[in-house]
């Protein structure tokens, strides 16, 4: 078992896009080198805009693909930028991160090459409400920081030429608004995962607002990110994210504690958004595992002064305490137990 295991881990490997990952690294790193050596942090909410941007496109498909990039780029700057600036008003910011999740949930109905974009779209909302804007100029920077992140991923992946066969198995739009009708009832599984997304993900930013978690966007996104239809899905999910979570701890504070200059952190940033966009294609714990540190050092770099060890510890923590939340919701709300597959 262990063998065949082993066998299908390393073809795994073999089969990793080097062209897609590399890409992938330098469009995650020139935003980070920029907040580190402008002394800018906003560009390093474009470092996470253009990772998410990237993971957003289609591989190995048509220029025409790189069309989910430009919009996400739009949808993802005005979700970031009202996220940040709604937070003057608590209730209503909890109410959209609510909207946002069931929309970003219930789109797994029009399969992964929409709903990927539109729950990274509700993942932006939501953990942009932990940088409140002071008025609508601030919002604003948000928006337009996270916008040249994504039109700096989705030019880059133009220019690097990994999307060039024409051919597209894009859905029609006919049988995309077919089956959003169909599935808009209580009856659908989908749907009400929807619902047990929206009420978890508004829970969630409820409690980093209540308790002033510093950093508590990270519980935010973990629940956003880990849900899935099924309990088993579910519970599977955060056992993965929790231990690619403290193996990549474990990488990062070593890395924080032997490197302090943030330019070298930044440039850290490129072997490790390597690793993650290439553990994505072998395993979820290999992804998490380089996903970690990658996150990890980007808060560094954006952050003035504090601790590398304590990002680490609120990382674990958060990573965690979203994981428990996301099961504790998949168990109250609408549990549903069967795999996937049957």
């Amino acid at each position: 078992m262990s063998q065949s295991l082993t066998v299908k881990m390393l073809q795994a490997v073999r089969n990793v896009p080097i062209g897609y990952v590399v890409c992938g690294g330098i469009v995650c790193t020139v935003p980070a080198l920029l907040a580190a050596r402008l002394h800018n942090p906003l560009f390093c909410w474009s470092a996470i805009a253009a990772f998410w941007s990237y993971l957003s496109i289609p591989g190995n498909k048509s220029a025409k693909d790189c069309i989910v990039g430009l919009v996400f780029g739009m949808t993802g700057a005005v979700a970031s930028g009202l996220g940040a600036w709604t937070m003057e008003w608590p209730p209503l910011a909890i109410v959209l991160s609510a909207l946002f999740a069931f929309a970003g949930a219930y789109a797994q109905v029009c399969g992964a090459r929409i709903s990927i974009p539109a729950l990274l779209t509700a993942t932006a909302f939501a953990v942009s409400t932990a940088f409140p804007a002071k008025d609508f100029a601030q919002g604003l920077d948000y928006a337009r920081y996270f916008l040249y992140g994504s039109l700096w991923a989705t030019g880059s992946a133009l220019l690097f030429q990994w999307c060039q066969n024409d051919q597209s198995d894009a859905a029609k739009p006919p049988v995309l608004w077919s089956a959003l009708r169909e599935n808009f009832t209580p009856k659908s599984n989908l749907f009400l995962h929807g619902l047990r997304v929206a009420l978890s993900g508004a829970l969630s930013v409820w409690m980093v607002q209540l308790w002033s978690l510093h950093y508590g966007y990270w519980m935010t996104l973990t629940v956003f990110l880990i849900m899935q239809p099924y309990m088993s899905s579910t519970l599977k999910m955060s056992l993965e994210r929790v231990g690619g979570t403290f193996l990549g701890g474990a990488i990062a504070a070593v890395l924080g504690y032997v490197i302090h200059d943030p330019v070298l952190l930044a440039a850290l940033i490129l072997p490790v958004s390597i690793g993650t966009l290439a553990g994505r294609s072998v395993s979820h714990i290999s992804y998490l595992m380089f996903l970690t540190p990658h996150f990890i050092l980007v808060a560094q770099i954006g952050q003035s002064g504090g601790s590398e060890l304590d990002l680490v510890f609120l990382r674990m923590l958060y990573s965690t305490g979203g994981a428990l939340l996301a099961i504790i919701a998949s168990l109250v709300i609408f549990p549903r137990w069967q795999t996937a597959e049957t």
